[in-house]
């Protein structure tokens, strides 16, 4: 019965190992300020997009791994945690295809515009 049991939560593990936190893909950066001059401003700068994997993220090209890219839930809200050793950085879950980071004046959203696995069938 133990054997059974063992193997059944390595096989689970297994399964849960090669799942990522679900919001892999390509995103597009944009100003999320309450400033319209500020978000005038930022949507005439060109801005490359950049693409969340499974653990790293990837800008014009530069990848950045983390020890964790993880879900965390506070208070009815859903946050995607990236972690490297004792440092967090941590944007807000707007939906499925949208994350926020900071407000007011400096705020950036990201909105995904391709999902990785479209990513991969296009290369």
């Amino acid at each position: 019965m133990k054997l059974k049991q063992l193997l059944t939560c390595i096989v689970t593990c297994a399964m849960l190992w090669g799942c990522g936190h679900g919001y892999e893909g390509e995103y597009q950066i944009k100003s999320a300020s309450n400033n319209e001059f500020v978000n005038a401003f930022a949507d005439a700068i060109q801005v490359p997009n950049i693409i969340i994997g499974e653990d790293f993220i990837e800008k014009e090209g530069k990848r950045t791994y983390y020890d964790e890219v993880s879900v965390r839930e506070r208070g009815g809200d859903k946050y995607l945690v990236f972690r490297i050793g004792k440092e967090e950085q941590v944007w807000k879950i707007v939906n499925e295809n949208t994350l926020q980071q900071g407000k007011g004046l400096l705020g950036i959203t990201l909105n995904k515009i391709m999902a990785s696995n479209q990513q991969s069938q296009e290369s």
